[in-house]
């Protein structure tokens, strides 16, 4: 199991997808070398998010 994302990687990773946002699209084949880092990208940027801005369900 890999540590817990970290502030400095979170900000990279979402430096990181503002710059493929622009080349990756819905036309971009899963097998593309840019499409598989957006998705790694988008995993630690949610995973990160999860842990430090959680969406609690407010009827609780």
């Amino acid at each position: 199991m890999e540590k817990a994302i970290t502030y400095k990687k979170y900000v990279k990773a979402n430096l990181r997808l503002e710059e493929l946002i622009d080349v990756v699209d819905d036309n971009t084949p899963l097998d593309d070398p840019l499409a598989k880092e957006f998705l790694r990208i988008s995993d630690i940027i949610e995973e990160y998010e999860s842990i430090h801005y959680s969406m609690e369900d407010p009827r609780q």
